[in-house]
């Protein structure tokens, strides 16, 4: 696939959805007209950018999308190592990139009008325009190649990007009389959280906002310097709990948008994907975020008549992962003897059913905590000084192993999983702690995607399968066979298993995408049954 013949496309969507959309191939220096018919027929790469506008289009058209896309920016973002264009991903164009291929800014700026149709279609402008980007494209397959990063992005990103775009395309059904009982729902419970919110940790009568939450972890006593906002509320322990208290009610409150912002008129929503969604290539949905949805409200997503919905998910996804890679003799022990963090818990740390407590601070210390910070934040749970300094020396392979990527990050200035996707540092000398948990969330989180990426596609391979929505390191998959599951749960398994050369044994189950009905909790249960979103992993650590 990496060899196959490619051909550039350009595209004037008409925003009327009218079936208006204009389309063009650009080949031997000329631009020819097309229809959405040779588009989707075309065998090769099918070359072009900003494909998220013109998806559905081609496929109302056509039923089906091209068998391989790329899309030069996505191309661009995936393989360069650098986090801060995946952030400026939203306020570039395509156009911002062509001067380095030959387009003068007077022929950047026109076709950015025209495909905007701010400006009526010229061919001449227009052939100018397609001729710098193959030369983008071109030079991006240069540069992929010799990063290391060409296999993986054609073998791994785009078939993935191929398979997501066309369920995406299809749509995932919601049952709008659900959506107006949950919207109701999450307004009610994020009100009446936000008011305990508030009593509990004297905060003002609103969804904390950056600034808030950065006063408030000054106050107590954090420090801010080398640390993101997002690790030290999700991974450092917190009087009265302010982190989880505070992950709990941003998630509630995202929820609640993302609820409101689907309409009632339609049965059907159609997310943009993106595929490469984050430094580690999580795959990110939005417009909208259904991923950012709490067990308890998803009922409003709906399987087709005579289809029933299923859900996949690792077990224990990240220790595996950090048991494999840094064969770390002690992890693969906990890993394969059932649930790491109960295991830890009750064994290591003497906190007797705290699962979450032990998820904490095993992960703080996973990522790069420092050990007299772990030690100070196990003691302030409840654990014995002595037993927490024990614990935390069980695990000396996997010690060794991040030093060493450490090592390498900073020597080389970029680290990478064992299947490209790096990430390059910005700056030089010694690392800082920051670019310490960076590193490593690098290596475990970008084969965590990586590994995912591979599952979806031997699960999409599965003839009664339909892949509905990804969410992080699970899926939720639509089937009409009794035995779908466990076919699904195996290629999880397997593919998990042989990406990481049967070091550990890959392990998934079919789980609860759901909230189980239960009554509702009074307001001094409902803190505890909010559902986090981040229960099953952990997002990109900074």
């Amino acid at each position: 696939m990496i060899d196959s013949a490619f051909r550039l496309m350009l595209f004037v969507r008409d925003f009327t959805d009218r079936g208006a959309d204009s389309y063009y191939w650009f080949q031997h220096g000329q631009l020819m007209g097309a229809d959405a018919s040779s588009i989707v027929g075309f065998e090769g790469v099918v070359v072009c950018h900003d494909f998220w506008m013109i998806r559905d289009a081609l496929f109302d058209r056509t039923g089906t999308l091209p068998s391989t896309i790329v899309d030069v920016d996505e191309f661009r973002i995936s393989i360069s190592g650098v986090p801060e264009d995946r952030l400026a991903r939203e306020k570039l164009d395509v156009t911002t990139q062509l001067g380095q291929y030959g387009a003068e800014q007077e022929v950047c700026d026109t076709y950015w009008k025209m495909f905007n149709k701010g400006a009526a279609f010229d061919v001449d402008i227009a052939t100018k325009a397609a001729t710098a980007i193959e030369a983008m494209y071109l030079n991006l397959c240069a540069q992929a190649s010799s990063d290391g990063e060409l296999e993986r992005f054609f073998t791994v990103e785009v078939p993935a990007y191929r398979v997501l775009q066309l369920s995406m395309s299809a749509g995932i059904s919601i049952d709008v009389t659900r959506l107006s009982e949950k919207r109701s729902q999450a307004e009610h419970d994020y009100f009446l959280l936000l008011k305990t919110y508030s009593a509990k940790h004297d905060m003002p009568l609103e969804t904390p906002s950056r600034r808030a939450m950065e006063a408030k972890l000054l106050l107590e006593g954090f420090e801010l310097d080398d640390v993101s906002v997002e690790y030290l509320l999700e991974f450092v322990p917190h009087d009265r709990d302010f982190g989880g208290d505070t992950m709990a009610l941003l998630d509630l409150d995202e929820a609640r948008r993302v609820l409101g912002s689907l309409t009632l008129t339609t049965n059907v929503t159609r997310p943009v994907v993106d595929v490469f969604g984050s430094r580690t290539s999580r795959i990110q949905l939005r417009s909208p975020s259904l991923q950012n949805i709490p067990k308890r409200y998803r009922s409003i997503i709906n399987a087709r008549t005579g289809a029933e919905l299923s859900y996949v998910d690792f077990d224990q996804f990240e220790v595996g992962i950090m048991a494999a890679l840094s064969g770390d003799a002690e992890l693969k022990r906990l890993y394969a003897a059932g649930d790491m963090y109960d295991l830890f818990a009750n064994t290591h740390l003497g906190l007797v059913g705290n699962r979450k407590a032990a998820k904490q601070l095993f992960l703080s210390y996973a990522y790069g905590m420092s050990r007299q910070a772990l030690i100070d934040a196990a003691c302030s749970l409840g654990v014995e000084r002595q037993k927490a300094k024990e614990a935390f020396r069980l695990f000396q392979q996997y010690e060794d192993w991040k030093k060493s990527l450490w090592t390498e990050f900073q020597s080389t200035g970029r680290v990478a999983t064992v299947f490209g996707n790096h990430y390059r540092r910005a700056g030089n000398g010694q690392l800082t702690r920051k670019e310490q948990r960076a590193a490593v969330s690098q290596v475990v989180q970008g084969t965590a995607s990586l590994i995912f990426k591979r599952a979806l596609l031997a699960v999409a391979s599965i003839s009664d399968v339909k892949v509905v929505l990804p969410m992080h390191d699970a899926l939720l998959f639509e089937h009409t066979l009794a035995e779908t599951p466990d076919k699904v749960v195996n290629a999880f398994e397997e593919v998990m298993t042989d990406v990481l050369n049967s070091l550990v044994t890959g392990k998934a189950s079919i789980s609860d995408f759901v909230e189980r009905e239960q009554n509702l909790p009074t307001l001094n249960k409902l803190n505890k049954h909010i559902i986090r979103l981040h229960s099953n992993a952990s997002n990109d650590i900074l």
